[in-house]
């Protein structure tokens, strides 16, 4: 496993949402109202400012005492910094996120700017990122990331990212991957040299069409082996000839269970954190996957994760405790492997997506469970 990425300190809220919600005693699940734990877990998830929680932290490390109710404070703090450590006028969206706005995901400039202000190093930066931003650090197949993961990596001060961002701006765009994420990373790590490392920048920056290949093509595979489940076990009349857009609107009935949202009974006043339901795939973001067209990296790794999970139990029987928590470990450790090797953060307890699923997955019927999640 990549330790960049999974040596992540727990509190005490992480690790009963590991122990006890995911990993617990499993849940038979028939209606909604027996999810309800678990979706009101992602909910109080959806709901805590993790942002503004990170950010209050690191502030109070840097001598800066705050709480996430100190946005005052924090905006002032960060404006100073921005000025006094970066020499640049703190971003309008940096400060948005400072009042209360969820941060974006973009413009990735402003997220490294930021762990900059704030005196990141590079372990810093990459918990920062999957724990209070919510999203992968450091793909370096965008130019603009491979230098911030040059320079966090090598301790190089900002004014060296400024500069080469600069200098990167005429940089033209691959036409095609041949390098894979790792070897850019690995080169990045064995190369503390400004012209070498942006020699090589120049020709191994690639447009979003181009990112992460190695996960496209797990995903098409997995989706393939979702619609031959459904060629061989759907309810369709014999001989009948599937069109392509229609069976990938099955695909994802098979994920999310979407049929059941027209008669399904929904429980009053409750429904998915946003974190959950944005960025999941729908019939435009599925077809542009499997054309190879540009989807961001959310939406591929949810994808990702829900057909690991469809395929992963479509085979593999819940029939007590123990097997439940056997599959559990299974699958626990067969998709962080597949999401490492797609280059994608691991899983997440604290993100509300992560968690709801590791919660379907902890039950006699996981596929009929996430289902039932759809409800809400």
């Amino acid at each position: 496993m990549n330790s960049e990425h999974t040596e992540l300190t727990r509190d005490s809220r992480t690790d009963m949402l590991f122990e006890e919600l995911c990993f617990g005693a499993p849940i038979n699940a028939e209606e909604p109202e027996d999810v309800i734990e678990g979706v009101e877990s992602a909910i109080e998830l959806g709901e805590r400012p993790v942002f503004l929680e990170g950010l209050a932290e690191r502030l109070t490390e840097l001598g800066t005492s705050c709480t996430v109710s100190d946005t005052d404070i924090m905006l002032s703090e960060v404006k100073r910094r921005f000025k006094e450590i970066l020499g640049k006028t703190c971003p309008k969206a940096v400060g948005n996120w400072v009042s209360g706005t969820l941060p974006g995901l973009v413009n990735r400039q402003n997220n490294y700017d930021l762990c900059y202000a704030l005196e990141m190093d590079y372990k810093q930066t990459t918990a920062f990122f999957i724990k209070n931003f919510l999203t992968i650090p450091f793909n370096c197949k965008s130019k603009t990331d491979a230098i911030y993961y040059y320079c966090f990596y090598h301790n190089k001060p900002y004014s060296a990212a400024a500069k080469m961002l600069d200098e990167a701006k005429c940089f033209v765009s691959q036409e095609y991957a041949h390098t894979h994420t790792s070897q850019i990373r690995d080169f990045i790590r064995s190369t503390d040299n400004y012209e070498a490392f942006l020699k090589y920048l120049s020709t191994h920056c690639y447009d979003n069409e181009q990112q992460f290949q190695v996960a496209r093509k797990i995903i098409n595979d997995e989706i393939e082996q979702v619609k031959a489940y459904i060629l061989r076990f759907g309810n369709f009349d014999s001989g009948e000839n599937l069109s392509a857009d229609r069976l990938n609107s099955q695909t994802l009935v098979e994920l999310l269970g979407h049929r059941y949202q027209k008669s399904g009974r929904k429980v009053k006043d409750r429904k998915l954190p946003k974190q959950f339901t944005e960025s999941l795939p729908n019939d435009v973001t599925l077809g542009r996957i499997i054309n190879g067209d540009s989807v961001s990296y959310e939406v591929l790794r949810k994808t990702l994760m829900l057909l690991k999970f469809h395929n992963f139990y479509v085979d593999a029987y819940n029939d007590d405790e123990q097997t439940t928590y056997d599959n559990l470990q299974d699958f626990y450790a067969e998709l962080n492997n597949v999401l490492y090797d797609c280059g994608f953060a691991p899983i997440y307890e604290r993100h509300p997506f992560d968690c709801l699923l590791l919660y379907c997955a902890n039950s006699l019927e996981p596929i009929d469970t996430l289902h039932l999640v759809g409800k809400f």
